[in-house]
């Protein structure tokens, strides 16, 4: 992202110098990630919500995506009619409505022209070839805006077919682990996936046990409702009601989408204890996404990381399973390899090629047929460590496990000599989180990176 310096210009007499702000770039120009694009759209909505008049109303168009409701003046009764005061009164409310109309409508299209002026040539490329373009950029509509270019960020273009897409949008939502992110924005990632989906795909998750709870929670409130005032429930409260009930449902399965897959290095405890008391008959389990944020912020584990209780054994350095190397001129060889069904002994030599960790039925040096593999393709399963890497990256998905797409619009571009590949996978290698890309021509640790975690040796007889 470039900053830029907004004029006045296109937006007539409002302040549209926003300051910090940054032109946005997508994923496809090298990596923007969801939190910029979130900074993006926040210093605007300060900006204007500041600076611009009536600017609520037009911070109500950025954060919910549509026009605040702005409410009719009524009509003066017959007897008001009859009073000065209450005409002049009802002349000054009839011309601030007025104003607010005419000021929102201002500020829709000073919106348009601000964001559109701060996106990347490929951003404004990308919304050209979006259905509904032309007669948005000649309504200057914000909001259709704002709704394409949120799709932009996330990667839900297009480009497929509308169900392909969807799931997708699904598979990305699945996939999501918060690993070492905050919980604020752990939660508000999801919030953004699942809206993103409920956008395109219709209400996430929602099925035949929603539909009954809904039937059921909306007939104790009609119950209720005539034993408190005599009478049946008025439709319009009936429909918002319904509204209401809908809403706290798809809270509880949102709360449910990140308890869940919140880090289980930190909360995998508290994610066992919620298993278990549900199994007692106690439903732990949080019911809206404020509750999901407390709990995680406020959650004590048994002990902490690094004063978990340790075992003294003189024998535990030998009992120590991991992955060692040893340096070369090419790197760092691999003295451990997991085998093809992701199991890991590593106390096993295999008989084929020589490595320890699996047995020589699941080499990932031999074919299916058991027969070896050329000396090209065996370098696959091995994995090197390089200095000069700022990321590890592999390109065989034998050796990695939960291979998923980045969910934040990160990416990697990885330069070598013979030009640069862009990777927007990832999966695990052991504790390592790793970049992955199939046509990466080898399977790289970096060195900077490892040394956090491991004590690595030099042996200069290799």
């Amino acid at each position: 992202m470039t900053e830029t310096t907004q004029d006045t210009t296109a937006v007539g007499a409002r302040t549209a110098v926003v300051r910090g702000l940054k032109t946005l770039t997508c994923p496809d120009e090298g990596g923007t990630k969801q939190h910029s694009y979130e900074d993006f759209l926040e210093k605007i909505y300060n900006h204007v919500m500041i600076s611009w008049h009536w600017g609520k109303d037009i911070g109500h168009v950025i954060k919910q995506g549509q026009d605040p409701e702005i409410k009719e003046p009524e009509d003066l009764s017959s007897a008001d009619e009859a009073k000065k005061w209450k005409i002049r009164l009802w002349e000054q409310e009839i011309d601030r409505y007025g104003n607010r109309i005419e000021a929102l409508k201002g500020n829709k299209e000073a919106l348009y022209s601000l964001v559109i002026e701060s996106l990347s040539p490929m951003i404004k490329s990308k919304l050209k070839g979006k259905q509904g373009f032309s007669k948005a950029e000649e309504d200057t509509n914000p909001t259709w805006l704002l709704t394409q270019l949120e799709d932009i960020m996330v990667r839900f273009e297009e480009i497929k077919p509308k169900l392909m897409a969807i799931d997708d949008q699904m598979h990305r939502i699945m996939n999501l682990r918060q690993g070492d992110s905050t919980n604020e924005e752990f939660v508000k990632l999801v919030a953004k996936e699942l809206k993103v989906y409920e956008k395109h795909g219709g209400e996430f998750l929602w099925g035949m046990k929603q539909r009954k709870d809904v039937e059921t929670r909306l007939k104790d409130a009609l119950e209720k409702y005539l034993d408190l005032n005599g009478v049946i429930m008025p439709d319009d409260m009936i429909n918002e009601q319904t509204r209401i009930i809908k809403k706290q449902l798809r809270e509880e399965i949102a709360a449910t989408a990140i308890i869940k897959r919140a880090d289980k290095k930190r909360y995998g405890n508290l994610q066992i204890q919620m298993k278990n008391s549900y199994l007692m008959g106690n439903d732990m389990y949080p019911t809206s996404v404020a509750d999901v944020l407390r709990i995680l912020d406020n959650y004590e584990k048994e002990w902490p990381s690094s004063t978990k209780p340790q075992v003294n054994d003189n024998n535990s350095e030998k009992k120590r399973t991991g992955v060692a190397f040893t340096l070369s001129q090419g790197g760092a060889k691999m003295n451990y390899l997991r085998g093809t069904n992701n199991s890991f002994y590593p106390a096993i030599t295999c008989n084929t090629c020589g490595i320890k960790g699996h047995y020589q039925s699941h080499c990932p040096a031999c074919d299916k047929e058991g027969a070896k593999i050329e000396e090209e393709e065996k370098k696959a399963a091995e994995a090197t460590v390089e200095k000069e890497s700022t990321d590890h990256i592999f390109c065989n998905d034998k050796l990695v496990t939960d291979v998923h797409v980045v969910t934040d619009g990160e990416g990697l571009r990885l330069y070598s000599s013979g030009g640069h590949i862009d990777s927007i996978q990832k999966g695990k290698f052991g504790d390592f989180s790793v970049w992955f890309n199939s046509q990466s021509l080898a399977n790289i640790l970096s060195l900077s990176q490892v040394v956090e975690k491991y004590r690595v040796t030099l042996d200069t007889l290799v």
